[in-house]
């Protein structure tokens, strides 16, 4: 029975001073696979530059290190045979390239790994020999044992050209605490890199935010002086009066009702908003912020699946940055699962250099 023609799975650049293993696939045959011959050309000239015949049961070719070049475009086709060494057609042909090993590092963690404030704006750096972009990258935060807590989310570069340097911040970080943080990437061909496990301690007087009150001691003159950032505003409401909870919590969640402020205090430059709230409406605005320039930032609260695969739904926090033009961009929280009604969300929403991100949380 003639052998069909096998089909040469995709290849991801790979650093050719690296062992690599090629994958293939057979269908519609019953004979038994007993070897299988790869060959590889350079894509420019045409001329083979490798070609070897493995035996093995397996649907797999291994290319040892250094048989093939860095910074080379190649093209590839694989035969197989069976055990009376028929062999099959040339598969369609495959590209790929071979690229030295990026390096993807973390650039200002304290040599004492040691950090002291309750946030922190985690920068790092991108390399590669032949110029190979990073296409998207990921941090992920996990606590003492190692289960993830929180992450960024996919993020997509404009260009991600070496050097190439990014930063993302985490915030909430508990005083006397261990965590993990781990850096991962995928560059435009494919290759998926990531650092190791990189673990830290936090230890801190105060968090490095906004203080609503400040005490300094002056000791030798025997008296504290007491200076307050608390601003008291008027807000708006609908209905007004506004419905409370236990005298201590706004009731929003029938149709049109909603509180404002929109005098008294403006937001200019940097910041970062927190907002408590539990029970949400699916699919409702948390809170929308806008200002003199026509920017208007709204936070709605959703449900989805972050895994294709999941059953039950996650909660997370979609935000859309609208400028008079039209909109700006859409960015999205991390997901949660949805908690009981009795416990509160928090969203912690950002802006650094007119770039907002978004991080959902819960309260303990």
């Amino acid at each position: 029975m003639a052998l069909t023609t096998p089909t040469l799975l995709t290849q991801v650049a790979f650093d050719a001073t690296q062992p690599q293993t090629f994958y293939f696939n057979v269908i519609g045959t019953s004979a038994q696979i007993a070897a299988n011959m790869l060959t590889i050309r350079d894509n420019t000239t045409n001329e083979i530059v490798y070609q070897e015949k493995q035996e093995s049961f397996k649907y797999e070719h291994i290319v040892n290190a250094d048989e093939l070049t860095n910074g080379t475009y190649y093209n590839a086709v694989i035969s197989v045979f069976d055990a009376d060494d028929n062999q099959s057609p040339n598969s369609i042909p495959i590209q790929f390239w071979c690229y030295t090993t990026p390096v993807l590092q973390f650039t200002n963690i304290p040599t004492n790994n040691i950090i002291t404030n309750s946030s922190f704006n985690f920068q790092f750096s991108y390399t590669q020999n032949e110029n190979e972009a990073l296409n998207s990258y990921a941090l992920n935060l996990y606590n003492a044992a190692q289960v993830q807590i929180s992450t960024s989310g996919i993020q997509y570069t404009d260009t991600g050209t070496p050097p190439y340097s990014g930063n993302y911040t985490f915030t909430g970080f508990e005083n006397n605490t261990a965590y993990y943080i781990q850096l991962s990437g995928t560059t435009v061909e494919g290759t998926l890199i990531s650092t190791p496990l990189q673990q830290f301690s936090v230890q801190y007087i105060r968090p490095d935010l906004f203080t609503l009150v400040q005490l300094i001691n002056n000791c030798d003159e025997g008296y504290i002086s007491v200076t307050s950032n608390i601003v008291l505003i008027e807000g708006t409401s609908n209905p007004d009066p506004p419905t409370y909870i236990n005298d201590k919590e706004i009731d929003l969640t029938q149709t049109n009702s909603w509180v404002q402020w929109d005098q008294g205090f403006s937001i200019t430059g940097d910041m970062m908003a927190r907002a408590w709230f539990r029970n949400p409406n699916e699919y409702s605005t948390i809170a929308q912020f806008s200002n003199t320039n026509g920017q208007i930032i709204t936070m709605n609260f959703m449900l989805g699946y972050e895994d294709i695969d999941s059953t039950d739904l996650q909660a997370y926090v979609e935000v859309y940055v609208q400028s008079i033009e039209g909109l700006s961009y859409y960015i999205f929280s991390n997901y949660l699962n949805v908690i009981a009604d009795t416990s509160y969300y928090v969203v912690y929403l950002t802006r650094r250099n007119n770039i907002y991100q978004v991080q959902l949380l819960t309260t303990v």
